[in-house]
């Protein structure tokens, strides 16, 4: 399977470069086009008053944390597109509707794997990327 276009979910954690320089490098190897996207997680509140104050604050870290992964990646010398999803949902299933709308071969991302007991109550990003993706997913371990 050619890999031509590779999707990079971005959170802005101190982590975040190591996913990106390995983007970089499948890249590289595979002549490949890489995407940054980064989802916005809106709180969800019953009041709506303070809301838009706040989905502001939350759009302009969103901007910011692109902003630091495009930087990274034009230092690997690749010059990726990049993506800000802004709505309330599940991140894990918005970066696989991402991946599949972009018809991208792969997803790079990351996974902490700090509290094994926290993601079976809770879940986790990747663990729901890898479990609803239809392409490949390459976990980048933060050991």
């Amino acid at each position: 399977m050619p890999i031509k276009k590779i999707l990079v979910p971005v959170d802005g954690s101190e982590y975040m470069g190591k996913e990106v320089t390995t983007a970089c490098e499948f890249a590289k190897t595979f002549n490949a086009e890489v995407t940054l996207f980064h989802v916005v997680a809106m709180p969800v509140s019953a009041e709506a008053s303070g809301m838009p104050v706040e989905a502001t604050r939350l759009e302009e870290v969103g901007n910011q944390i692109i902003e630091k992964a495009k930087k990274l990646a034009e230092s690997c010398g690749i010059m990726p597109s990049f993506a800000l999803d802004f709505s309330s949902g599940n991140p894990g299933m918005k970066i696989v509707r991402k991946a599949d709308s972009e018809n991208a071969d792969l997803i790079i991302i990351g996974a902490k794997g700090k509290n094994r007991l926290r993601e079976i109550l809770m879940g986790s990003v990747a663990s729901s990327v890898v479990n609803n993706s239809h392409c490949l997913v390459l976990i980048v371990r933060e050991c």
